[in-house]
């Protein structure tokens, strides 16, 4: 078992030089860049409901840009909580 631990203490951690690098931290990257995609996605489906609701009169316009809007403040504020987790681990 001891041995199995050292094993993975050295795979873990790489050094380069002076510097040493982690994986984990490697892993982190495409997780933030995933966490933007998330939230541009978000801000286009914001504006394409907007337009839309601009360019048609229904009756039920107000409620979808409420419910997007809603959507959005959660996807914002979920993404800065995964960013938070991300960066404490």
């Amino acid at each position: 078992m001891k041995e199995a631990n050292m094993f993975l203490d050295k795979l873990n951690t790489q050094r380069v030089g002076v510097f040493s690098v982690d994986l984990l931290n490697i892993l982190k990257i495409p997780l933030f860049f995933f966490l933007i995609g998330n939230i541009l996605f978000a801000l286009l489906l914001f504006l394409r409901v907007r337009i839309l609701a601009d360019t048609f009169s229904a009756s039920e316009n107000k409620i979808i840009q409420a419910i997007v809007l809603g959507y959005m403040f959660l996807v914002v504020v979920g993404s800065l909580l995964a960013v938070l987790f991300l960066i404490l681990s």
